[in-house]
């Protein structure tokens, strides 16, 4: 069985010069353009929400076609339009760079050293408790992760697991809100962002970013107790899922490349993905025709950082094949 390419691309893409710098007057609802990403990935505005501080886009090919993402408004410079475009009038404007200042403030939470423990010594006998139901429910299963690797697809047999798993506690839509919305785009909406403020509560990693756009963000099905938990528990089978496959750490890796410079990875992201497939990292190391700089990395990882893989994640399965990893962010590495 052939391995597909790792990502779908346009070799007849248009030139850089067909379009211009992304601002908050091109935030039209019908306007076309492109995310600045190697692939310049083709977008369309579908809506514009000045009081929530955002836009939504569609994206309109590749992967995630017909994906739709809500981003902050700060985020139009990482788009481009195509010229021409229509623009937004000078009231419109002053209103979305207005709403966009409102939600331009900072919110951190510094870890408390005794939240960490209680969180950690929480995910350690949660991860006996998994022990126990993963020996009754199955017992023969054996995991070939070196496999699983080279294919860069994971096993339907896990997702089933960890879905009922999880469905047994009252946390199946958590984790299929959360795992679709961080593999198309972790920034799309704030599901992940209410995940890493709660992450930073738990003292497992501190939260350094934007404040929620959402009022409702920690409320109802998605609560801080609910989102803990999902949180902990997820940790706690995907660690001893792979510590039963016979892995003590993870081998992974990293590339990235940049038309103009590689800026020192943030040392305070919540969540870290990475790959386990050193292919995966070269793709994202080989870049595009106007890459000027690029970095690949690779480290072992201690399991307990582990939050997810693709091995038991059925989302991390559907339009990629990444071999990815999410990481608990830890401030004291500088790429992982």
């Amino acid at each position: 069985m052939s391995v597909p390419e790792v990502y779908a691309f346009d070799p007849s893409s248009r030139r850089d010069s067909d379009f211009v710098a992304g601002g908050l007057q091109h935030l039209v609802v019908g306007n076309r353009g492109r995310l600045l990403d190697v692939r310049r990935t083709p977008i369309t505005v579908v809506d514009v929400a000045a009081v929530r501080g955002q836009f939504t886009v569609r994206i309109d090919a590749f992967e995630d076609m017909g994906t739709c993402w809500e981003l902050a408004l700060d985020e139009v410079t990482r788009f481009q339009f195509a010229r021409g475009s229509v623009v937004a009038d000078a009231v419109v404007t002053a209103a979305l760079e207005q709403a966009r200042d409102a939600f331009d403030r900072v919110l951190t939470i510094e870890v408390d050293p005794g939240a960490r423990r209680e969180s950690l010594d929480r995910v350690d006998h949660y991860r006996a408790l998994v022990r126990v139901w993963l020996a009754e429910r199955a017992a023969a299963m054996s995991v070939d992760v070196g496999a699983l690797v080279e294919r860069r697809a994971g096993d339907p047999i896990l997702y089933e697991l960890l879905e009922e798993f999880l469905d047994e506690r009252g946390l199946g839509e958590l984790e299929a809100v959360f795992s679709t919305t961080f593999v198309s785009n972790p920034r799309s909406g704030e599901v992940v962002k209410g995940h890493a403020i709660v992450l930073a509560e738990l003292g497992l990693c501190p939260y350094h970013g934007k404040i929620p756009r959402d009022p409702e963000l920690l409320s109802g099905a998605w609560s801080r107790s609910r989102r803990s938990e999902h949180l902990l528990w997820r940790m706690a089978f995907t660690q001893e899922l792979l510590s039963r496959a016979g892995l003590t750490d993870l081998v992974l890796f990293r590339g990235a490349a940049s038309d103009s410079e590689i800026r020192p990875a943030a040392t305070r992201a919540s969540f870290v993905s990475a790959t386990l497939s050193r292919s995966v990292a070269e793709a994202h190391f080989a870049g595009g025709p106007t890459t000027h700089v690029a970095v690949l990395w690779r480290q072992r990882v201690p399991l307990q950082r582990a939050l997810m893989t693709f091995l038991e994640t059925r989302a991390m399965n559907n339009q990629y094949q990444e071999a990815e990893a999410v990481l608990v962010g830890d401030p004291s590495n500088n790429v992982f």
